[in-house]
């Protein structure tokens, strides 16, 4: 199969972008200037208190909390503000606040943070598109063990055997294959996932030798033995 071919079926707008706080309906409601009372005993402002107030949709009430716990220099909180200025939950939606606040969290080496910020670099949206930039963020959250980072990681690298300048990664085909194989091990309760990532890995083999392939594959073993603790589920091999 021709490269231009493979690359069909993952155009650049295939790369998978993280819907940031997804779990919570996009509402909206009044500010309020402080959350309410804590009980005894407890921390008005703690990192778990502000998840509490957004798992309950008190958005308001989060921003409050993470407010004051990024002021204090909380790289959780950070990320956590940045993602509800993007979203606009708990006050207005604004990008240029939500990037600050995910490159302090980036820079503080919080994962979803460089997920989030890399996914806005990849697509030039509020910021500079800055490939090269985006997939260092990647790949730093791909080593934490963030799925979605590590699907994207694949992503460019497959997408930099026809375009290496362009997205900044090298004709890589080894490393492709590694972050692919080591995404569809962590899939094996989710099926549709597992078959889209098996067909990214099936495209890219048919433009492998078999000396790449064998060490794509020692790559992944040899990333997954030494990072088990990250591992959303105990590898499962490549899925040859």
């Amino acid at each position: 199969m021709r490269k231009n071919e493979t690359m069909a079926h993952f155009p650049k707008t295939a790369l998978v972008l993280v819907a940031v706080l997804a779990a919570f309906p996009l509402v909206r409601v009044p500010a309020v200037a402080k959350p309410p009372a804590a009980a005894a005993g407890e921390a008005r402002y703690s990192l778990p208190k502000g998840l509490s107030y957004l798992e309950q949709g008190l958005f308001a009430e989060a921003r409050v909390v993470f407010s004051h716990l990024a002021a204090e220099g909380d790289a959780k909180a950070m990320y956590h503000l940045g993602a509800m200025s993007h979203s606009g939950l708990g006050g207005e939606e604004n990008l240029e606040h939500a990037i600050a606040w995910y490159r302090e969290a980036a820079q503080r080496k919080v994962p979803e943070a460089q997920l989030a910020l890399g996914s806005l670099l990849y697509k030039g949206k509020g910021t500079a598109k800055d490939l090269n930039q985006a997939l260092k963020l990647f790949k730093a959250a791909a080593e934490a063990g963030l799925l979605a980072a590590q699907y994207n990681l694949a992503m460019m690298h497959t997408a930099g055997l026809a375009h290496s300048k362009e997205y900044g990664a090298q004709e890589d085909k080894p490393r492709a294959y590694k972050w692919f194989a080591i995404v569809l091990a962590q899939l094996a309760d989710d099926a549709e996932a597992t078959a889209n990532v098996k067909e990214g890995l099936t495209f890219l083999k048919k433009d492998m030798n078999a000396s790449e392939i064998e060490l794509g594959r020692a790559m992944a073993e040899n990333w997954m033995k030494a990072n088990a603790h990250v591992m959303k589920t105990p590898a499962k091999g490549d899925g040859k």
